[in-house]
């Protein structure tokens, strides 16, 4: 009997610790990072302790203890956070009317010429798969260009669009160059990039004449955490040390990685205030829906994926657990719907689209 007690008193404590983790997670969202940075890492670990949680809820509610309505309510506390992980598509409205233009963003990992060994082109699969999608506004991150093998010319002409905008963050003696590019269908004006301090990644600015109306669209490659799957090793360590090792690593880069974003995020959400048309957002942001990255740039715009996505929508593959870190925010005066990830191995990110439709006969802002 009392090894039993003992047992209830040990998972009582669990019960409510993990209640305490997840509410934490929430609060992660209104806490600047480079003010406080460990409330973001509760963040970062949202879908895993709500999936612990859901579990200690069945266990209790099965045994009809109280305990259960303590987990249900923290659960239901953060709905709306679990909407941005998992879109249900039942919610979803029917197919706005009139023409409407279609939005890619496509991190194409330096169109993984590292990664392949250099043995082929690589970026002709990008390019081919790209040329079938045939998205209106093609908006990718970490472009490699170089006059050898990638040329910049082969990329533009391959990819065939009237309009382009590419900029770079870093340029080697060889020539071999980093950066971001904007393809439209559509014209191209007052073309600017903002660059961060202390760090390559940048955000791409430009306004975009659709029909009747011109949008802002930005292109954003915000800092990456940059953790690979051995610091993820700690879910099977080898041993203790190695797991004590990995989990510094992670508070180490995260407490390096997350300052340098949420700046970013401030800046980069001061110049989507200052906008005088409607905006489209997106590209990778490099964080989770349950972050302060992402709460402060989705205010007061629609996020395509959960406008008209299903299921987890995850966008990120690599090693280490996978997230949705890839967006397409944009003006909730404008609806979207189509949302559709491509779940293809040319990156370690997939390719996410959608359709946006104008409101029908909205006038030319210029």
């Amino acid at each position: 009997m009392a090894i039993k007690k003992i047992f209830r008193f040990i998972l009582i404590i669990i019960t409510y610790v993990l209640a305490g983790a997840l509410l934490l997670s929430y609060l992660s969202v209104y806490i600047p990072p480079d003010k406080f940075w460990p409330p973001a890492f509760f963040g970062l670990a949202f879908p895993y302790l709500v999936a612990a949680n859901l579990i200690f809820f069945i266990y209790w509610l099965l045994r009809l203890k109280k305990e259960a309505l303590v987990v249900g309510a923290v659960i239901l506390l953060g709905w709306g956070h679990i909407t941005h992980f998992y879109s249900f598509p039942w919610k979803h409205s029917k197919t706005p009317e009139g023409k409407g233009f279609s939005v890619m963003t496509f991190n194409v990992r330096s169109f993984d010429i590292y990664a392949r060994g250099g043995t082929h082109h690589p970026e002709e699969e990008v390019i081919s798969f790209l040329r079938k999608a045939r998205p209106d506004i093609l908006c990718m991150q970490e472009i490699y260009t170089s006059p050898h093998t990638v040329p910049e010319k082969k990329i533009i002409s391959s990819l065939d669009y009237p309009y382009h905008f590419l900029s770079y963050s870093s340029t080697r003696p060889n020539g071999v160059r980093y950066g971001m590019a904007i393809f439209s269908r559509f014209p191209l004006r007052h073309r600017k990039v903002i660059h961060f301090t202390g760090t390559p990644n940048q955000t791409q600015v430009c306004d975009v004449v659709i029909r009747r109306d011109t949008l802002r669209l930005f292109n954003n490659h915000l800092q990456s955490t940059r953790l690979g799957g051995e610091e993820f090793r700690l879910y099977f360590p080898d041993d203790e040390t190695e797991a004590i090792r990995n989990v510094k690593n992670i508070s180490v880069r995260l407490k390096s990685a997350y300052p340098l974003r949420a700046r970013q995020v401030r800046r980069l959400s001061d110049s989507i205030a200052a906008s005088p048309f409607p905006v489209i957002v997106c590209g990778d942001f490099n964080d989770t829906p349950v972050s302060y990255t992402y709460h402060r740039l989705s205010k007061g715009l629609t996020d395509a994926f959960v406008e008209s996505g299903k299921g987890f929508g995850k966008t990120y593959h690599g090693k280490v657990p996978s997230f949705r870190i890839d967006y397409i925010l944009h003006d909730k005066r404008f609806p979207s719907s189509g949302y559709r990830t491509f779940h293809n191995t040319l990156s370690d990110h997939f390719a996410v689209m959608c359709t946006i439709y104008p409101p029908p006969g909205s006038p030319q802002k210029e």
